[in-house]
């Protein structure tokens, strides 16, 4: 029942708005409330560097959102390259851990894909040590894949409004030169 509920919910965030930002926001709410996560994140691809950077973040330490981590450095960046969910049931232990909260014990890092190609990665952190069973790995995939598709969504949309906005301006051109 807790599935169909997150996903219900993670459909809900996908359709209810195509702002971007609100989008991550609601995604990283409902990861943190059904998980019970302290600190989660949203980082982005930046393709032209290939460099993770966090686009949207709940309970990160002040000074670490503007933090820019190379594709396979890191938990996160190392989901990234190897475009499957990586799990450290205690960070403390991983010398590959980047510190974004001091209270962080946990972490789950899981690609967001579009097309077989990955656009970001959902980082998921905890204060418990061995917090991400198999069932909430399992569920916080599917989850990466709503989210993957509010993310494009998005993107989309706001792609299509600058179109219009460009026709508009076209338009008024041609309007005056006529």
């Amino acid at each position: 029942m807790q599935k169909i509920a997150i996903l219900y919910d993670a459909s809900q965030a996908v359709l209810s708005t195509f702002d971007l930002d609100e989008v991550l926001q609601q995604i990283l709410i409902i990861a943190r409330d059904y998980f019970h996560l302290q600190n989660v994140a949203i980082l982005l691809l930046d393709k032209e560097t290939d460099e993770l950077y966090p686009r949207s973040q709940i309970g990160w330490d002040a000074g670490h959102d503007a933090v820019r981590l190379p594709v396979g450095t890191g938990i996160t960046g190392l989901a990234a390259r190897q475009k499957r969910p990586i799990c450290v049931p205690d960070v403390r232990n991983d010398a590959r851990y980047v510190e974004s909260a001091k209270s962080t014990l946990s972490e789950l890092a899981v690609p967001l894909m579009v097309r077989d190609e990955v656009v970001g990665v959902l980082d998921c952190q905890s204060e418990n040590v061995d917090h991400f069973d198999k069932e909430t790995i399992d569920l916080l995939t599917l989850f990466s894949t709503q989210a993957s598709m509010a993310l494009q969504n998005a993107r989309l949309h706001a792609l299509e409004r600058r179109r219009a906005l460009q026709l508009k301006a076209i338009n008024a051109i041609a309007q005056q030169t006529t």
